[in-house]
């Protein structure tokens, strides 16, 4: 008995690094679907007229919400970069130096693309009552022209994936309400007036891809072979 058990235990571990690439599989399709969307709009030239279409929408949800999101997400608050961080140190300490490293790499790459882009937001390139625009605390006169890409949906779109890959990996549900979070987060910022489609799906994909590149690296092999 003993032996059939450890032969199965033997074929069990041989296939089950068969189902990861299902996953990867999945999560690469979302990506490639919110990429294809994106060049969709791009091409089409509807970047413009879609915003004006989401952004009349804004009364579906209380203004105390989109506000509340907005300031959630805010990257100059720091709030989503220290709670990730403070999570991981207390459950997931061996991935400390990943998530410091994504941190620094949302920072670096998106306030590196804010100025190389320079795209002007909405409320400088359509005309003023054409639409709504909700602003608490931000400053609209220097942020003018830093449109692309959006710094709260990139933010919060590390948090979400970041939070999925270390703590809700087997958790579809959990996922799915992370997931979630990120789409209203990327309403929020279009329709209270701050950003054009194009910039708040670019942000979900980079966020992605910081995530993936910043957790690939073995930090332990890294220090492991220094020694």
């Amino acid at each position: 008995m003993s032996n059939s058990l450890g032969k199965n235990n033997m074929i069990y571990s041989d296939l089950s690094h068969l189902r990861k690439p299902k996953k990867h599989f999945y999560n690469w399709g979302i990506f490639a679907g919110f990429l294809v969307l994106a060049l969709g709009i791009w091409l089409g030239g509807i970047n413009h007229s879609l915003f004006l279409e989401i952004n009349h929408q804004h009364g579906l949800l209380p203004n105390i919400l989109w506000g509340g999101l907005n300031l959630l997400s805010y990257s100059k608050f720091f709030i989503l970069p220290v709670l990730l961080i403070i999570l991981t140190f207390a459950f997931k300490r061996e991935r400390i130096l990943n998530v410091l490293l994504l941190v620094l790499a949302y920072y670096v790459v998106f306030a590196a693309l804010k100025v190389a882009v320079g795209e002007a937001r909405p409320y400088i390139v359509l005309p003023e009552g054409s639409f709504f625009w909700l602003n608490y605390f931000e400053d609209a006169v220097k942020s003018a022209h830093k449109s692309f890409p959006s710094g709260h949906t990139g933010n919060m779109a590390v948090f979400v994936f970041a939070i999925s890959n270390l703590f809700f990996v087997n958790r579809k549900g959990l996922q799915f309400i992370m997931l979630l979070l990120l789409i209203l987060t990327a309403f929020a910022r279009i329709c209270t007036g701050w950003h054009w489609p194009l910039d708040v799906i670019a942000s979900g994909l980079i966020g992605y891809l910081l995530v993936k590149v910043c957790f690939a690296i073995n930090f332990k092999r890294l220090t492991g072979k220094r020694g």
